[in-house]
C-alpha cells in the first residue's frame, strides 16, 4: 500500500455494488472511525479518537488505506497496514511484519466486504512483502474470515485473549 498507488475497482455484490478506492485526505475522519472499530470486539464501547490504541492503528506516512463504498458512495469499510511497537511478529531477519488493520461499519458486516478489502490488500501488498500479521481477540468473529483468507494461528497475540496470525503473501 504505497502512497503512489491509485486503487479503484467496482465489484459486484449479492444485492448491491461496492466500490473499492484509495483513501484521500478527505477520508481521514472515516479512517479514524474505522481504527476505533478495529480496537474493540463487537458491542463494546468505542474508544475515544485520541486513545493511544486508536492512534497506534492509524496508517503511517506513506500508507494509503483502501476504502469500500456502497452504491451511494458512502464509506462502509477500510483496510491498511501499520507497525506496532513492539512488533507483533517479525520475519526471519528480525524485521517487523506489516500488521493488518481492518474494519467494516457495523450495519455493513456479514456481506463479504471484509473479504473484498482483504483481497485488495493482499494484491497491493504482495509485491512488497512476503508476509503480514494480525492480532485478533479469541472471540472476534473476524478470526474465521482471516482463516478463510489464509491466515494461520502462530501463537499468543496482544493481551491474554489475543491470537497472533500470519498470512504468507507469496
Amino acid at each position: 500500500m504505497r502512497a503512489a498507488g491509485n486503487f479503484c475497482h467496482n465489484l459486484p455484490m449479492a444485492q448491491s455494488r461496492v466500490r473499492l478506492r484509495s483513501a484521500t485526505a478527505d477520508d481521514h475522519a472515516f479512517v479514524v472511525e474505522m481504527a476505533r472499530h478495529a480496537c474493540i470486539i463487537e458491542d463494546w464501547p468505542l474508544p475515544d479518537p485520541g486513545d493511544g490504541e486508536v492512534l497506534e492503528l492509524l496508517p503511517p506516512v506513506g500508507i494509503v488505506p483502501i476504502l469500500a463504498e456502497d452504491h451511494s458512495a458512502i464509506a462502509i469499510g477500510a483496510v491498511w497496514t501499520y507497525h506496532s511497537n513492539p512488533p507483533l511478529r517479525t520475519d526471519a531477519a528480525g524485521s517487523p511484519l506489516p500488521e493488518l488493520c481492518i474494519a467494516v461499519a457495523p450495519g455493513s458486516r456479514g456481506a463479504g466486504i471484509g473479504g473484498l478489502l482483504l483481497d485488495a490488500l493482499f494484491a497491493e501488498l504482495s509485491p512488497h512483502a512476503e508476509a503480514m500479521c494480525t492480532n485478533v481477540h479469541v472471540r472476534n468473529p473476524a478470526k474465521h474470515l482471516y482463516e478463510r483468507k489464509g491466515f494461520r494461528v502462530v501463537g499468543q497475540g496482544n493481551g491474554p485473549l489475543g491470537i497472533a496470525m500470519i498470512k504468507d503473501l507469496r
